[in-house]
């Protein structure tokens, strides 16, 4: 058999040597991605990079962008994977210009400039938005959950923290008995100048000491906080990871428990560009919507109509402030709507009992598996309760909770005369032989809710909410699936920031070229510009 032979051989000296750019094709999304880039000002971002008094002169942010977001096209998550891709690979050598970049500076670069990456990400979107590409009148929000660059494992607890923090102090007063004579000596013969600083092995504890003092303040107040929510802090109690103090142990999308960071985006609805990101170390997503609702509208002039959201974002604050005070249509499903297609418990006469054959179709809370609140309807007049046996239950007293994003909500607590002698009484107690009568808690919201819920019913609701499921949800597949973030590489809420810029960058200028409108348009603005110059 015959193979094909070698064009020339490894050793032979090129007499017409090749450009690198006649090695990229004219058609490569590169250029364009290189075009893109560089339609935008880094006049901001080059003033405030950070120019080190020796060595060379560094790299220009642009560069440096560019191979991060190109990175993010080819699943290049590692600093020294990208490092390689710049010494070895024609497209991001390319895309460089050349510059041979260290797997540090790469690193320090993607998690050192959030402020910077976010104007850069702001500019681009504006830009979309001046040309009229970008409408952003309708606002996706969605939350996701991302694990931290920390182990499930190594974790710290208070009590444990203060067990080591009895052991270093002990530490340190054996350390001291053991040198009170030698320390005589020193000063004896060198007057004060050994006690301008402590022995290295003393400092070295002390610094031990004052960082377990910090964790175990942090975890004590977790604690606190979660005796608050009604967690046992002695049975479950609240875990700090240690190689990422800024992130929490929350549970997996994927299943199980783990260091976690809980980036909230809005997108908008023209082509599910990310127009703004919250990074937040707990589960309570929901709390982000009317911060990212401010960003938008601040940060791009723009005057948002409707938002779209999912379950969790329908709480009773959201309602309120979106709906009552802003004047905004506000789309996000009950979070009993899935559950419950018809209540037998909303009827012409709520003082008549529920037919037996329908308990089963009532409301039930899914922890309890007894009657939930929504089984008990309201008497907006009277301010009564009936409950599903047609019971009137009065008001009893208020109270006053703070909710975890430190907003007071005001609750109406009602109870009927006694229970005794209820049929569904089994469907409704936990405690059939308790002696008090039921009690149901409904808060200040509870009608705006109800509102919101026949509002999500209807036809043209539904309509608008199918819309995100497209643009909005596609952000978050496109960083996990498309790109691999699926955990973080750096450590600390300020790199992470920084790290999910660059994500975010990545996810916009991917669907800009990937968009011949959007293209054509902002060609012909820079042609434009330049011609103007």
């Amino acid at each position: 058999m015959i193979f094909a032979e070698a064009p020339f051989p490894r050793d032979q000296i090129q007499l017409i040597p090749v450009m690198l750019d006649e090695l990229i094709g004219n058609n490569h999304t590169i250029r364009l991605l290189d075009e893109l880039l560089g339609q935008l000002d880094w006049s901001v971002f080059e003033e405030n990079y950070r120019i080190e008094d020796r060595g060379r002169p560094p790299i220009p942010p642009r560069v440096l962008t560019s191979a991060w977001v190109y990175a993010h096209f080819r699943r290049v998550r590692s600093s020294r994977e990208l490092e390689y891709q710049l010494n070895n690979n024609i497209e991001f050598m390319w895309l460089a210009h050349g510059h041979q970049v260290d797997h540090s500076t790469l690193a320090k670069f993607r998690s050192s400039h959030a402020k910077e990456i976010k104007a850069i990400n702001r500019q681009l979107i504006s830009k979309a938005k001046d040309l009229g590409i970008v409408k952003l009148a309708t606002l996706y929000i969605d939350g996701t959950r991302i694990k931290a660059n920390s182990s499930r494992h190594n974790t710290m607890t208070a009590a444990r923290a203060s067990k080591l923090l009895e052991l270093v102090e002990s530490q340190i007063d054996e350390y001291l008995a053991s040198t009170k004579n030698e320390d005589a000596v020193d000063d004896h013969f060198d007057g004060e100048a050994n006690g301008e600083r402590l022995p290295d092995h003393l400092s070295t504890l002390e610094k031990r000491k004052a960082e377990l003092e910090a964790i175990r303040e942090t975890c004590e107040r977790a604690d606190q906080q979660r005796k608050k929510n009604g967690i046992n802090p002695e049975k479950n109690p609240f875990q700090l990871p240690l190689a990422d103090k800024d992130s929490r142990v929350m549970p997996n999308k994927e299943g199980g428990y783990a260091p976690n960071y809980t980036p909230v985006v809005g997108v908008e609805s023209e082509f599910g560009l990310i127009v703004s990101t919250i990074i937040i170390n707990s589960p309570t997503e929901q709390d982000c919507a009317i911060g990212i609702l401010d960003a938008v509208e601040s940060d791009f002039n723009a005057k948002i109509d409707e938002i779209c959201a999912d379950t969790a974002y329908c709480t009773g604050s959201n309602i309120n402030e979106i709906e009552e005070v802003r004047g905004l249509d506000f789309y996000s499903p009950h979070r009993q709507s899935d559950h419950i297609t018809h209540n037998p418990a909303v009827r012409d006469d709520p003082t008549q009992p529920v037919p037996e054959s329908e308990w089963d179709q009532l409301p039930k809370n899914p922890s309890t598996k007894r009657f939930s609140s929504a089984a008990f309807i309201h008497d907006e007049e009277k301010n009564k309760l009936h409950c599903p046996m047609g019971r009137t239950m009065e008001q009893c007293d208020k109270e006053t909770r703070t909710l975890s994003n430190g907003e007071e909500v005001v609750s109406t607590r009602y109870q009927t005369d006694s229970c005794e002698g209820c049929a569904a009484i089994a469907l409704c107690r936990t405690n059939v032989n308790a002696k008090a009568p039921r009690r149901v808690r409904r808060d200040q919201h509870a009608t705006l809710r109800e509102q919101h819920r026949k509002k999500m019913d209807t036809p043209e609701a539904k309509a608008a909410y199918a819309g995100r499921f497209s643009a909005g949800e596609r952000p978050f597949g496109q960083l996990k699936e498309g790109f691999g973030l699926r955990r973080f590489q750096s450590r600390g809420i300020n790199s992470i920031n920084s790290e999910l810029g660059l994500g975010q960058l990545a996810h916009n200028l991917l669907r800009m070229t990937n968009i011949s409108k959007l293209i054509e348009a902002m060609r012909t603005s820079s042609t434009q510009t330049n011609a103007n110059r």
